[in-house]
């Protein structure tokens, strides 16, 4: 794996972003921007299904209306993240944090499917400050959890030896 990661870093198309002055910073711009897109985005859902924000419009409503830039804020990270990588595949892809952050993005991606099919096939979340049940509730807390962690993994990455000491191959690579 190692052997491979080197060379790909090795490769033309690795070597012009990785060398080029504004590729990788204008990337990782977009990639934060599109974090805290999508984070707002699921916050306020989350913070609608728990009744503390957009009291008068339904759960269905707001999922309606933020999720769609949810889900774009991540094809957007998708795309800028596979840049990223490719600028240091090594760094990125023997990363613990990197591995940790990609886990709980696919728990997150998983855990919002099944939310919006129960949203759009439950009517009472049609109804305007229509009851949500206790289970959801949690659920909205544990996404944001989740994403608060994928941040935080996702900045651990350029310290991967650092947080994970000598666990991280990283350090020794």
């Amino acid at each position: 794996m190692v052997e491979f990661l080197i060379g790909l870093s090795q490769s033309p198309l690795s070597l012009a972003i990785a060398t080029s002055p504004w590729i990788v910073p204008t990337m990782q711009s977009i990639h934060i921007m599109s974090i805290a897109i999508m984070f707002i985005s699921v916050l306020v859902i989350a913070l609608r299904v728990m009744g503390v924000a957009w009291g008068g419009v339904s759960v269905r409503g707001t999922a309606e209306r933020f999720a769609p830039w949810a889900w774009t804020a991540l094809a957007a990270l998708g795309a800028t993240g596979v840049i990223l990588i490719l600028a240091e595949p090594l760094r990125e892809i023997m990363a613990i944090s990197f591995w940790v952050k990609m886990c709980l993005l696919v728990a997150t991606i998983i855990i919002s499917v099944r939310f919006l099919r129960e949203v759009r096939s439950n009517d009472g979340y049609a109804v305007i400050d229509g009851p949500v049940d206790a289970a959801t509730r949690r659920k909205a807390i544990f996404t944001i959890a989740i994403l608060v962690a994928i941040i935080f993994m996702g900045r651990f990455i350029a310290y991967d030896p650092l947080v994970w000491g000598q666990l991280s191959p990283v350090g020794s690579v």
